[in-house]
């Protein structure tokens, strides 16, 4: 048994998806408890879905109607269907399940696909929002029988944190490169005109849910100091939710401002296909995110084999691990002379080219399997 608020676009809710595929493909029964529908088309697959007020689907209600049904509509289902086992995509979902999971003696499995807020900092004008978000991870992940981390900073913060106060065993899953479709020289040089951009001009592209961990103004303005005029930066997504939209205006604003009106391209959502066009069609993928779990997209870029660039942080650490792949987020100078260096220096870029080809062969595997083997094995150590 699961559960999930609504679906939204990004990368985490892919991999929820994923999932709950893998627990159906080898003919496991599924109920998912949420808010809004979540429609798979499988036999063994049940989606109950909780009656809202007045259709009230967002907002402070919502989520209220969240905290308090969840639990118990969970329980209900649960007993009802005869649960074997509570699978939660987060600490939060931990906590919505910790009751049914209580009361009907079941083990629980957690995902945890971002940073905890666990150690939040005190002092700030969010602490009272920040103690109830601790208390909620807290009490989720000491209801969990097994952790899956999704990267191995997170994975020793709640070793760290939970395990002070039980024995708790954290495993790390990965994500994978899915399998995407490379292009062809010809349809690269396609996608180029259909952009408007000549084939000796460089493209910089990043991509993802635009809010501010994204860190998308840093690049901009590390790519307005750039000494040379030949390069156009894609930026493919947007906001997921209304609270991200002034961010979004923010990055419009802060391009014309920049000067950059001609050589920035904002894309918004695109299908999986159309993002492998423009990884395909691009010279390197930059991703200056001041936090991640672990990123689909830059493993995507991996497996176009484009050049990739990152934040050198947790999750996207785990995955391009070398020094030279990586630079500090909030150091412009140091990502200017990079992206300037891979551009003019062709012994630079080929390094580059190639260590991000070793690094593409560690996240080749099945994901839907290993997440399957983690959840069961778990389940029978209960």
């Amino acid at each position: 048994m699961t559960s999930m608020y609504t679906l939204r676009k990004g990368g985490a809710y892919d991999r929820f998806l994923m999932m709950v595929e893998a627990l159906l493909e080898h003919r496991c029964e599924v109920h998912c408890v949420s808010l809004t529908p979540i429609p798979m088309n499988h036999p063994c697959y049940y989606n109950h879905v909780v009656t809202v007020p007045l259709g009230c689907k967002r907002g402070v209600l919502a989520k209220s109607i969240v905290l308090l049904a969840f639990p118990w509509f969970s329980l209900l289902i649960g007993w009802r269907e005869r649960a074997d086992l509570f699978v939660s995509f987060g600490p939060l979902y931990a906590f919505l399940q910790s009751l049914p999971k209580w009361i009907l003696n079941k083990p629980m499995v957690t995902f945890v696909r971002l940073d905890l807020s666990l150690k939040s900092e005190q002092g700030n004008q969010f602490h009272l929002l920040g103690l109830l978000n601790r208390g909620v991870e807290y009490v989720g992940l000491l209801f969990t029988d097994q952790i899956v981390a999704v990267n191995t900073a997170i994975r020793k913060q709640i070793i760290e944190t939970i395990g002070k106060w039980k024995k708790v065993k954290v495993e790390v899953l990965f994500n994978n490169i899915p399998k995407v479709k490379k292009s062809s020289s010809e349809e690269i040089i396609k996608t180029r005109n259909r952009l408007g951009i000549s084939r000796q001009s460089k493209i910089f592209i990043t991509a993802g849910i635009l809010t501010p961990r994204k860190n998308i103004e840093f690049l901009l303005k590390s790519l307005s100091k750039i000494r040379r005029e030949d390069w156009s930066l894609l930026v493919i997504g947007d906001h997921s939710e209304k609270q991200a939209l002034p961010y979004a205006h923010h990055l419009k604003e802060l391009t014309k401002k920049l000067n950059l009106e001609s050589r920035v391209i904002f894309k918004g959502w695109v299908g999986k296909e159309e993002l492998w066009k423009f990884l395909s069609a691009a010279d390197l993928f930059v991703l200056p995110s001041v936090k991640e779990g672990m990123p689909n997209v830059l493993l995507e870029a991996l497996g176009v084999d484009l050049s990739c660039v990152g934040s050198n942080i947790p999750g996207i650490r785990d995955i391009l691990y070398h020094e030279i792949l990586m630079f500090d987020p909030f150091d412009k100078e140091a990502l200017i002379q990079k992206l300037e260096r891979f551009f003019s220096e062709g012994d630079f870029s080929k390094k580059i080219f190639q260590l991000c080809l070793e690094r593409k062969k560690n996240f080749v595997f099945d994901w839907k399997a290993k997440a399957f083997e983690m959840i069961t094995k778990s389940s029978r150590r209960v």
